[in-house]
């Protein structure tokens, strides 16, 4: 994907996953059973949790370092989401809705400040397993955002 591609995908994403959300009351993104036992709330917890560890190795690659973000850690993605579900539960919706956003403009932001090269070039990154970096924005945002977008479109349909 070329760094415009990138963009589009990342707007278009997040827009299409707004409109899967709009219309629902504060109680309604409360209520649990969504996926799991996660709420829509929960869910943009977990997005947003997800997309912060992509800012993190983004602004990492961009100054040379091999990332330490969540990609790297020893846990499982599963021991990952629970701490981060027990660890967010309590906090308040208005605050999830907020970082919701502001992680987004953060990934937009950095992914602006890569030249293209370093986005499509499977090599560049010696840490990358030969995946080029749009692929990990890719895994971490808009690809991301689409799988849950279709499980709250469905649990809205029930």
């Amino acid at each position: 994907m070329t760094k415009n591609e990138i963009l589009v995908a990342l707007n278009e994403g997040r827009e299409r996953f707004l409109e899967a959300i709009d219309g629902l009351t504060p109680d309604q993104m409360k209520e649990t059973g969504v996926v799991g036992e996660w709420s829509v709330k929960d869910i943009l917890v977990h997005l947003t949790r997800c997309e912060a560890e992509l800012v993190k190795l983004l602004w990492q690659a961009s100054q040379g370092q091999k990332p330490t973000s969540a990609h790297f850690s020893t846990l499982s993605v599963d021991e990952l989401n629970d701490r981060w579900y027990r660890e967010s539960r309590s906090r308040p919706l208005d605050l999830v809705l907020e970082d919701f956003h502001g992680v987004r403009a953060q990934t937009i932001r950095r992914v602006e400040e890569f030249p293209e090269k370093h986005l499509t070039d499977p090599k560049h990154y010696r840490w990358s397993a030969d995946r080029p970096l749009w692929d990990w924005i890719a895994g971490d945002s808009f690809e991301h955002e689409a799988e849950h977008e279709a499980q709250i479109r469905a649990w809205r349909a029930i």
